[in-house]
């Protein structure tokens, strides 16, 4: 079990591991871009690196610690009793399984244990574990690396599909403060941003581009799975982002401007019945967030979030009516919580700071686009673009719930981190970019490779 103390070895052990995490990855990206990358893995390190001092020095502890703890007594029994070991892994929470843990091994914490969500987060930690001699440290460096790859293939995808737009793509999926942070650490957060990069990518090659390639359709299917487990609400707020997009993208490329019109509606009623479909189909699997419980959720947990327990860090959004009209009655306020809090008024430490600096970015730049250029372009803009009216609507449809579910701004700027690669390339893009969007690069490329998943 971790303290907030590490040890020699571990410290002694970094520059090893980094020279080897650098050295196999050197391999992965092309010549050409290999300084991005390197710098991109670089950054991400020093974002895990912060994340685990932190945590074990200013808030000496939280659930990154209790995740790690949990998945100690998986490894030891896997080595212990392999065979058992390993059905207990991937099999659910049950006394029997229980049963198999001992003084020994030591005991997962029941609470993490006995819920799916929080226990795939122990499990997909085990195996960095094993790589890194149960290291706390080290086993954060593993998994901040591994994620990275997630996060270089949105990179991949967004530079493909904005061909000038480099160093956008790269800012917003490389090299964004708050992703660094929240999403390289041992936590749901880091778990379900680079499934949510990985999704992405796997959906405009797999259904968009049609290009199914064993590899990119499993990391696709096991990452929806990771986020589908663990943050069922990021899958809800997907899944009409990404209709919109496929069907879009499709309807982009018939030449006829009046098919393209006749087709909008025709699209909208299929979007919405595939929408309710899915949901209907996933009850159980969604549980508290499907359609007949999700009003009530969002009520129970923005409630929980104000109490005093969580240190008086907290906003409110007034009460919720629990009807359909007293949610959307509340987007407004939501909205602007879900994209722009905390904002530089509400920082009480020097973590907000971080994330109210990037809102306030955020801020002026939506002001600029949406207030004083001319607004209906820049709508018109975005909607001529499939790429970025799946941002749009994903963005939207996270920053409401997020806004609209969470009291609390410690709990605020980690939950909102899968939405900030896809608004900050939005907004960017609109803002800077003037040519036609969504155009790959040709067979005739110097990066032909990204024609390709």
């Amino acid at each position: 079990m971790i303290s907030n103390q590490i040890a020699g070895w571990e410290i002694a052990l970094v520059p090893i591991y980094l020279i080897v995490i650098f050295g196999l990855l050197y391999l992965y990206p092309p010549k050409e871009d290999k300084k991005l990358f390197m710098l991109g893995l670089g950054a991400k390190i020093l974002g895990s690196l912060g994340y685990v001092f932190i945590y074990l020095f200013y808030y000496g502890g939280g659930d990154t610690i209790s995740y790690y703890n949990s998945a100690i007594p998986f490894l030891n029994l896997i080595q212990q009793s392999p065979f058992i070991g390993i059905e207990v892994f991937f099999d659910g929470y049950s006394p029997e399984n229980f049963s198999f843990f001992s003084e020994k091994t030591g005991y997962p914490l029941m609470y993490i244990y006995i819920e799916r969500n929080t226990a795939l987060v122990s499990k997909i930690v085990v195996p960095f574990l094993f790589l890194s001699f149960k290291s706390y440290l080290l086993s954060s460096i593993l998994i901040a690396s591994t994620a990275y790859l997630c996060s270089w293939k949105l990179f991949q995808l967004f530079r493909n599909l904005v061909p000038s737009g480099e160093r956008i793509a790269a800012f917003s999926t490389l090299f964004f403060p708050s992703a660094l942070f929240w999403g390289s650490g041992i936590s749901k957060d880091t778990v379900t941003y680079a499934s949510m990069c990985y999704v992405a990518y796997g959906i405009y090659w797999l259904v968009i581009k049609r290009r199914i390639t064993p590899v990119v359709l499993f990391f696709s299917i096991v990452t929806a799975y990771f986020i589908l487990t663990i943050k069922a609400y990021i899958f809800i707020v997907l899944i009409p982002g990404a209709l919109l997009w496929i069907f879009n993208a499709s309807i982009s490329e018939i030449r006829n401007r009046f098919i393209r019109l006749a087709l909008v509606p025709f699209t909208l009623i299929v979007t919405i019945l595939l929408i309710s479909f899915v949901f209907t189909s996933l009850s159980d699997v969604l549980g508290d967030y499907s359609s007949d419980k999700i009003i009530q959720k969002a009520i129970v947990t923005q409630e929980d979030l104000k109490r005093d327990y969580y240190g008086g860090n907290s906003f409110d959004i007034g009460t919720i009516e629990p009807s359909t009209i007293g949610v959307l009655s509340k987007l407004p306020i939501a909205l602007f919580y879900g994209f722009f809090g905390p904002t530089l008024v509400h920082v009480k430490n020097v973590v907000m700071l971080l994330s109210a600096f990037e809102n306030t970015f955020f801020l002026v730049l939506t002001l600029l686009i949406f207030v004083f250029r001319n607004p209906l372009r820049s709508i018109k803009r975005i909607l001529d673009s499939p790429l970025l009216t799946f941002c749009l609507m994903f963005s939207v449809l996270l920053g409401f719930g997020i806004g609209l579910t969470t009291a609390n701004f410690g709990a605020l700027v980690r939950f909102k981190i899968p939405l900030l690669p896809f608004f900050s390339m939005l907004l960017l893009t609109v803002y800077f970019k003037k040519e036609t969007l969504d155009k790959p690069k040709t067979k005739h490329s110097s990066k032909p490779s990204e024609n390709r998943p």
